[in-house]
C-alpha cells in the first residue's frame, strides 16, 4: 500500500461541540490526503483559549458542529503538492513540529489590504472557529490528533530543542500582542509601557514591549501571583 493511500484510509478523533451549552463528543473522521499547497499535521498539543468557552456556551455565532481548538502544535504528517517551505521560508518535509496561524484571511479585502487587519476579514476562515463539519474536511481544529491545514495556513517550523509548552503559551496570545505591537502601536526604545491585565495575552504583552526596548512595564491590575 503507497503513503497516500495509507493515509486515505486512517481515521482520526476529534472533540466536536455538537450543540452550544452540551458535553462534548470525541468522533471518528476519515483522515484525507492533504491538499495541495496544504498539509496533514499530527496534532501533539491543542490550547484551551478563553474563547473556547464562550464558542461553547454559544456566546459567539458559529456554525454547529464543528472540531475546536484554534491554538495547536503538531508534527507534519504529510506535505501537500507544492508545500516546501514555511511562512519564513524554511525548509519543511514529514516529521517536522510546526505551529501554525488560526485563520487564513483573503489578503485583498479593505481590512486585509487598507487596514491591516485580518482579524476583520471578509472572508476569514478560523480553524476551530467557524469550519463546520459540513464544510469539510471534518478534521479542521486543533483538538484532535490529526488536522487537515490548507492552502494559505501560515506555518511556522519550531525549532528543535524548543520546549512545546513555552510555544503553545504563545499560541494565541502571541499574534494578538505581535500584531498589536508591531502594526498597531510599535514600543519605542525607552518608553514606558502599560499593560492591563495579567493574562496571557497581558504577559506576553509585556514580554514582548521588554523585547523591543521598553524601558520600565507597568502591568495594572490581575491575580497578585501573576504580578
Amino acid at each position: 500500500m503507497t503513503a497516500r493511500a495509507a493515509t486515505a484510509a486512517a481515521t482520526g478523533r476529534a472533540v466536536v461541540l455538537e450543540e452550544f451549552g452540551k458535553p462534548l463528543s470525541l468522533r471518528t473522521f476519515p483522515l484525507p490526503g492533504p491538499p495541495a499547497g496544504g498539509m496533514v499535521v499530527a496534532c501533539g498539543y491543542g490550547g484551551v483559549c478563553g474563547t473556547d468557552l464562550h464558542l461553547c456556551q454559544g456566546h459567539l455565532d458559529i456554525p454547529v458542529p464543528l472540531v475546536l481548538g484554534h491554538e495547536g502544535l503538531g508534527v507534519v504528517r504529510e506535505l501537500g503538492a507544492g508545500t516546501h517551505r514555511d511562512a519564513a521560508g524554511t525548509p519543511l518535509a514529514a516529521g517536522d513540529t510546526v505551529m501554525w496561524a488560526s485563520s487564513i484571511s483573503c489578503g485583498v479585502c479593505p481590512p486585509c489590504r487598507l487596514h491591516r487587519e485580518p482579524t476583520l476579514c471578509e472572508r476569514r476562515r478560523t480553524y476551530g472557529v467557524n469550519r463546520a463539519l459540513a464544510d469539510g474536511p471534518e478534521l479542521s481544529g486543533a483538538w484532535a490528533d490529526h488536522i487537515v491545514l490548507q492552502p494559505g495556513t501560515a506555518v511556522i517550523k519550531v525549532s528543535d530543542g524548543t520546549d512545546p509548552l513555552a510555544a503553545m503559551s504563545l499560541a494565541c496570545a502571541g499574534p494578538t500582542v505581535a500584531h498589536a505591537l508591531h502594526e498597531r502601536r510599535p514600543v519605542r526604545l525607552g518608553e514606558t509601557v502599560v499593560v492591563q491585565g495579567s493574562g496571557p495575552v497581558g504577559l506576553a504583552a509585556a514580554a514582548f514591549a521588554q523585547l523591543a526596548g521598553a524601558a520600565k512595564v507597568v502591568i495594572v491590575g490581575g491575580p497578585a501571583g501573576r504580578l
